[in-house]
C-alpha cells in the first residue's frame, strides 16, 4: 500500500520562505469571497480595508518571525532566496501598502469608487513585490517583476471617469511595458551569451568571459544586455531620463495610491538591483589587478563605462532636473513628483558608493535606511492630500493649501514634519537619510582618493538645498495665507491613524535612527548571493556588527 511521505524540514523551510508573498495574494481571495456577500450599494466597504490591511499585518509579523531563520541557500531549485535583505524589503513594501489602503475608505466612497478591485489590487502589487525582492534568477525575477507593475498600471486608472487617471494608467502600461520589452530583450541577451539566467552562474560566468580573449563577442552582449535591463530598474525608481511618465501619473492616479507607488514600488525596485547588479556584475574584487581591468567596462569606474558610470550620469541627472522642476511646479502633485526623482538621485549617490569597490558594500545599508525614512515622508503627504480630497473637489495646488494650517492644526503639523524630512531638516527622518547617504559618498571619496565621489556629495547637498524651497513652499502656503472658505477635512479614523503612524516614524527614526539603522546593517550583511569578495566583507560586517549589539555569533543564517 503506498504511503504518503511527509514533508522534509528543508522542504518545510521552503515552503516557510514564500509565505511572504503568499499572504497578500491570499487575502486578496478572501477579499473576493467577502465582497461577494455584501449587500446594498450603498453601504460602506471599510471593512475591506481592514481585512486588506490584517493580511499585510500577518505578512509584517512572518518577515519579523522568519528574521531569524534566513537560509545559507537558494530555494525552489534556485530560483528565490530567503534572507534578511528580502525579509526587510518585504516588510517595507507590506508596510507601504498597509498605510496607503487606511488612507483610501473615505476617497474612494466620496469618488464612488468604493470597491474590492482596488485593495486587491494592491494586494496582488505587494505579492510581487515579495517574489521580485526575494528572486534569485533572472526568469522567475522577471515574471515577479511582471506581477508588480501590472496591478500598479490598474490602480493608475482605477478613476475610470477621470480622464487624467485614464490617461495616467495609459501613459504608465505603454511606457512600462516598453521598458519591461527592454528589459526582457537585455535578459535574453545574457541568456545567450552565458546560457543561464541564474544570477550567481551568470556571475561565475562573466568571470570566465571577460578573462578570455577570445570572447570579446560575448562580452559586448552581455554589456548590452545589462544596460537594458538596467534601463528597466532606471524606469521604475523614476531616475532621469527614464522619468517622463512620473509627473502625469501621479497627477491623475487616485491620491492614496500615489503615495504606495512612490515609495513601494521605488523600494521593490532598488532591492533587486542591489541584488542583480552586485551579484551577477560585481566580481571585480575576486581579481587581480590587470584582469580588473578587464572587467572595468561591466563594473565601471569612472570612467570606464560600466553600470557605476552609468548610474553616475542617473544619479546628477535626476537631482538637478528633479530638483529645479519641481521649483517651478504650482501644482502639489507633481511638485512631489518631480522631488521623487530627485530622491531616486540621491539614493543613487549612496548605491554609486558602496558599489565601487567590495570594500565598500557594507555602505547599502545607507540606501536601505533612506528608502525607509522616505517611504513614510512620502506617503505621509499624498495622505495629507488625499484626506482633503473628495468628489468635485481636489487640494493639488498650494493655493487649495491656504489657511489649512490654521484650520487642521494635527493635519498641519503632520504635513511639517513629512516636508521637513522630505527636505532633510533636523530632527526627521530624512536628514538622517541624507546625512547618511552623502556621508558614505564622501567616505568612498576619502578612502579611493578619487574626487568623483566627493563632487558627487557636494552636487546631492547643493540639489538638497534648493528642494528646501519647494518644501518650505507647502508650509507657507497652509500658514501664511488666509481661505476664503472653510474646508470639511476627510475626518476618517483610518486616514487619521495612517496618517499619524507616518509621523511618529518620519520623527522617531530622526531622533532614535539605531534601531532602523542596525536592521538595514543586517540585511546587507545577510544577502545572499553576493560574490566571494563581498562575502567576506560582509562576515567582517557581522562580526562587528554582533560585538556592538552585544549578542553572540549565530553566523547569520542557518543552513536547511
Amino acid at each position: 500500500m503506498p504511503t504518503i511521505a511527509l514533508l522534509t524540514p528543508p522542504a518545510w523551510a521552503e515552503f516557510a520562505g514564500i509565505l511572504p508573498g503568499l499572504i497578500p495574494a491570499l487575502t486578496a481571495l478572501v477579499l473576493i469571497l467577502l465582497n461577494v456577500f455584501h449587500r446594498g450599494t450603498e453601504s460602506p466597504r471599510d471593512y475591506l480595508a481592514y481585512v486588506a490591511s490584517i493580511g499585510l499585518g500577518l505578512t509584517l509579523v512572518t518577515c519579523w518571525v522568519l528574521w531569524d531563520d534566513t537560509l545559507t541557500r537558494p530555494i525552489f531549485h534556485g530560483t528565490l532566496y530567503l534572507d534578511r535583505f528580502s525579509l526587510f524589503f518585504t516588510g517595507l513594501c507590506s508596510a507601504s501598502g498597509l498605510l496607503a489602503m487606511l488612507m483610501s475608505p473615505r476617497f474612494l466612497r466620496s469618488h464612488g469608487l468604493d470597491r474590492v478591485e482596488y485593495y486587491m489590487l494592491i494586494l496582488l502589487s505587494v505579492s510581487g513585490m515579495a517574489f521580485l525582492v526575494q528572486s534569485a534568477d533572472l526568469l522567475t525575477f522577471f515574471v515577479a517583476f511582471e506581477a508588480m507593475s501590472i496591478p500598479v498600471y490598474c490602480i493608475a486608472a482605477f478613476m475610470r471617469r477621470d480622464a487624467r487617471s485614464a490617461e495616467a494608467g495609459m501613459k504608465y502600461f505603454i511606457l512600462g511595458a516598453f521598458s519591461a520589452a527592454l528589459m526582457l530583450y537585455g535578459i535574453a541577451m545574457l541568456y545567450g551569451a552565458t546560457g543561464t539566467t541564474n544570477l550567481e552562474v551568470i556571475g561565475e560566468t562573466v568571470i570566465g568571459l571577460m578573462t578570455d580573449p577570445a570572447s570579446q563577442s560575448a562580452n559586448g552582449i552581455i554589456m548590452l544586455g545589462m544596460l537594458l535591463v538596467l534601463s528597466g530598474f532606471a524606469f521604475k525608481v523614476a531616475a532621469a531620463p527614464f522619468h517622463l511618465w512620473t509627473p502625469d501619473v501621479y497627477n491623475g492616479s487616485p491620491t492614496p495610491s500615489v503615495g504606495f507607488m512612490a515609495t513601494a514600488v521605488k523600494a521593490a525596485a532598488f532591492a533587486p538591483m542591489i541584488r542583480v547588479l552586485n551579484t551577477a556584475f560585481g566580481h571585480v574584487g575576486q581579481m587581480g589587478a590587470g584582469e580588473a581591468v578587464q572587467m572595468i567596462s561591466l563594473r565601471g569606474g569612472f570612467y570606464g563605462y560600466g553600470w557605476i558610470d552609468v548610474l553616475l550620469v542617473l544619479a546628477g541627472a535626476s537631482m538637478v532636473l528633479g530638483n529645479l522642476v519641481a521649483i517651478t511646479q504650482s501644482n502639489v502633485k507633481r511638485m512631489l513628483a518631480y522631488s521623487s526623482i530627485a530622491h531616486a538621485g540621491y539614493i543613487l549617490v549612496g548605491f554609486i558608493a558602496s558599489g565601487a569597490e567590495a570594500d565598500f558594500f557594507l555602505y547599502h545599508d545607507a540606501v536601505l535606511f533612506y528608502l525607509v525614512s522616505y517611504t513614510f515622508g512620502t506617503l505621509g503627504a499624498f495622505g495629507v492630500l488625499a484626506y482633503f480630497e473628495r468628489q468635485g473637489r481636489s487640494v493639488e495646488t498650494y493655493d487649495d493649501l491656504a489657511g489649512l494650517g490654521w484650520q487642521f492644526p494635527t493635519i498641519g503639523l503632520l504635513m511639517g514634519t513629512f516636508m521637513f524630512s522630505s527636505a532633510g531638516i533636523p530632527p526627521t527622518a530624512g536628514f538622517v537619510g541624507k546625512l547618511y547617504v552623502f556621508k558614505s559618498a564622501v567616505d568612498v571619496g576619502q578612502a579611493t582618493g578619487d574626487l568623483t565621489f566627493i563632487w558627487l556629495a557636494v552636487l546631492a547637498v547643493l540639489t538638497s538645498v534648493a528642494g528646501v524651497y519647494y518644501y518650505l513652499r507647502v508650509l507657507v502656503s497652509m500658514y501664511m495665507y488666509e481661505r476664503d472658505e472653510e474646508l470639511e477635512g476627510v475626518g476618517h479614523p483610518a486616514a487619521k491613524f495612517a496618517l499619524v503612524v507616518c509621523g511618529f516614524f518620519s520623527l522617531y527614526l530622526g531622533i532614535l535612527p539605531g534601531g532602523a539603522m542596525d536592521m538595514s546593517r543586517q540585511a546587507v550583511i545577510d544577502m545572499a548571493g553576493a560574490p566571494e569578495s563581498i562575502q567576506e566583507v560582509q562576515q567582517d560586517g557581522r562580526e562587528a556588527l554582533q560585538e556592538r549589539l552585544g549578542v553572540a555569533d549565530e553566523g547569520g543564517a542557518s543552513d536547511e
